[in-house]
This record gives C-alpha cells, structure tokens and sequence, in this order.
C-alpha cells in the first residue's frame, strides 16, 4: 500500500491508497493527521486521478518552489494545499470531515520547508509507472 507522508513524527499528515487503484478508479484511503493537540484518522474515497494530478502539482513546486499543489477528494472529505513560502518554506493546509463534507471537522497548518518533498513525490511517482504511466504524465 503507498503511502506519503508530509511532516515530522509529531505533526503530519499521511495518506495511504490501495496498490491496485488506477487512474480511473476510486479507493479507500486512509489518512492521519497529527497537529499540535490533535490526532485522528479518517477514510475518506478517492479517485486516482487525484493522485495523479496532486504528483504532477507537487513535480512543479518541487523544481520551481513557486505556487501550489493541492490534493482534494470529489466529497471533500479531506482536502489540503501545500503554498510555496519564501526560502522554501512550506505551508501545508486543509481540513477534513468526519464524514464527507458533514459531521465534525478539523482544519489544520503544518509549516515545513522543501526537504519534506522528495520522498511523497518518489512515492507518488513510482506508483504512477506501475500504472504504465510516462514520467512526462506526472511532469510539468
């Protein structure tokens, strides 16, 4: 199961997806997030071609720490940015339900710098060839 993960052992968010899910699928995921206080988990669906988009997103702010990528699920469920600060500082912020878009809601900001990318984007990456994917699709 891939997974990725954005942050330290005490403040993050990692999401997780089934192996077998493609580009036109949907999924149950699983994502944590522990900020400050707060620690859960929600299982919200997703479509691979969230994935896919969010790799090609993150490829771009990775090379040009300029602009945005932002993975969100068509329920809302779970949805966050990571914003390119100066010095390459990150924000990385959303928010998700306990169901979707309904019941209790954590919205949350996890400051990190670019060093927190390379690992998800390999992640992201890699499962986008086993979907015989090129490199270019998940590319600026």
């Amino acid at each position: 199961m891939p997974e990725i993960t954005f942050g330290t052992d005490s403040e993050h968010i990692s999401v997780s997806w089934p192996s077998s899910l493609n580009g036109d699928d949907w999924g149950e995921t699983r994502v944590d997030i522990a900020v400050r206080s707060f620690h859960g988990a929600i299982t919200p669906m997703v479509e691979g071609a969230d994935l896919l988009r969010f790799a090609k997103e993150l490829r771009a702010l990775y090379h040009s720490l300029q602009g945005m990528a932002e993975l969100s699920t068509r329920e809302r469920q779970i949805g966050f940015k990571l914003s390119a600060g100066p010095g390459g500082h990150l924000l990385l912020a959303g928010e998700a339900w306990s169901e979707a878009t309904y019941g209790n809601s954590l919205r949350f900001e996890i400051e990190l710098d670019q060093s927190f990318l390379p690992e998800p984007l390999n992640v992201l990456e890699a499962w986008a060839n086993t979907l015989n994917m090129t490199p270019a699709s998940c590319r600026s």
